[in-house]
């Protein structure tokens, strides 16, 4: 079979994911093997791994929707967009509601790529440029993004020392080279004995759409910040998470 949904856990690149699939199934050891879509470190879920002659319907994949289940944190901002970057604001904001949630994301955006991203830009990475301290130097185009759905809107509120907790848990589990340490010890200095606001919800896309890129400026629109803390990719086109082959 040509056509692999597997679940990609979090902290693995979707190197990771290929590689760990060759292992699990050795009739694919020396198959060539690409993936469909993207799937950052600390996101999880469907990948769509595509071998033999189905390697060059890639871009048919790509362009299919997707959907999400997302935690967004407010009163937190980082340079990934995500939990997994350097913290650049903090902040005690007011709660939100789901009816700003929706209002905000549903619909079409003209967002830059998150400057922590794969896009190229020079023949290099945007996470280069970011990573070498030169994004002055480039200048990061906009993408449309359009949130087609949003539902199951929930408003909760956390500890921050529970949030912590569960950066510090999620971060563990990264692998690779991406800072960690740094990015630790600055979420280990934020404020104790605070509450936050966070939203969860599911999310229909389009292709290409980055939910890093939704959660900072949903911060941006509502004011103090936010960033995406956790996100499941559920389905891609007509393959879902439930089918996805689990390691």
């Amino acid at each position: 079979m040509p056509i692999h949904n597997i679940y990609k856990p979090l902290g693995w690149s979707p190197l990771d994911a290929v590689s760990e699939f060759r292992k699990r199934f050795p009739e694919h050891k020396d198959a060539p093997i690409t993936y469909a879509g993207r799937l950052d470190p600390m996101a999880e879920g469907v990948l769509i791994l595509l071998s033999g002659e189905e390697r060059f319907e890639k871009p048919a994949f790509q362009k299919l929707n997707k959907t999400y289940k997302a935690t967004f944190l407010f009163g937190v901002s980082s340079d990934t967009y995500d939990s997994l970057g350097l913290v650049t604001r903090s902040k005690i904001t007011q709660v939100v509601s789901s009816d700003q949630i929706t209002d905000t994301l549903l619909g079409t955006h003209n967002l830059p790529f998150p400057p922590y991203s794969s896009y190229r830009i020079k023949g290099k990475p945007l996470h280069y440029w970011a990573l070498q301290g030169k994004l002055d130097e480039v200048e990061i185009p906009e993408k449309e993004m359009t949130v087609l759905n949003i539902s199951h809107v929930k408003i909760s509120k956390r500890s921050i020392d529970e949030i912590k907790q569960d950066v510090f848990n999620r971060i563990d589990q990264v692998k690779g080279d991406f800072r960690q340490d740094q990015i630790i010890e600055q979420w280990g200095q934020l404020e104790v004995n605070k509450t936050l606001s966070l939203a969860h919800c599911t999310l229909t896309v389009t292709s290409g759409t980055y939910i890093r890129s939704l959660a900072h400026e949903m911060g941006h629109s509502l004011g103090g910040g936010a960033l995406l803390l956790s996100l499941m990719r559920t389905s891609v086109g007509e393959y879902e998470v439930e089918d996805s082959v689990r390691f």
